[in-house]
């Protein structure tokens, strides 16, 4: 395993494993955003700005979908259907997670929930799928076209690979 393969893999691991869903909420085009850290958030604090957690897990080219414990939701829902599918992971934590094929996420939680997230097939040039940012800036981002990065987000352009 090459470094770029390890990088991404030990930020994911420091930011799911035996981590709690502590917000969740859905962006235009139901990009879906997913707070990890030990204890729920508030929506928002009181500046009236949404609660910032310690990761968040966020989709962007990619569809998503939550299975079990009587919430089932698909790319093919209701925006009501996929803001409750999202909001019923609040308060579980993290079981188990792998990398799929295609770059997709499965997210297994207690209460037999699993969140699985798939990149759309990008026709045109290189799109981020999903990624996961981190307290100190740096990003895990996956791309539809198979590679994974780490950047750190506090650093200009021109320093991300030095």
């Amino acid at each position: 395993m090459s470094n770029s393969e390890v990088a991404p893999a030990a930020h994911l691991h420091k930011a799911l494993d035996g981590k709690r869903c502590v917000s969740a909420w859905l962006g235009h085009g139901n990009v879906l955003f997913l707070g990890f850290d030990q204890d729920v958030l508030l929506e928002r604090g009181e500046d009236g700005r949404r609660s910032k957690p310690s990761f968040e897990l966020e989709t962007n080219f990619a569809d998503w979908s939550v299975e079990g414990a009587m919430t089932t939701s698909s790319a093919h829902s209701t925006r009501a259907d996929l803001d409750a599918a999202a909001e019923s992971l609040v308060g579980e934590q993290v079981v188990s997670w792998e990398l799929l094929k295609r770059n997709g996420l499965r997210v297994a939680f207690t209460a037999a929930k699993v969140l699985t997230v798939m990149p759309w097939r990008a026709e045109e040039g290189l799109v981020d799928a999903w990624s996961v940012t981190s307290p100190d800036g740096r990003i895990v981002a996956v791309a539809t076209d198979g590679r994974a990065v780490v950047v750190n987000a506090t650093l200009p352009v021109r320093d991300w690979f030095s």
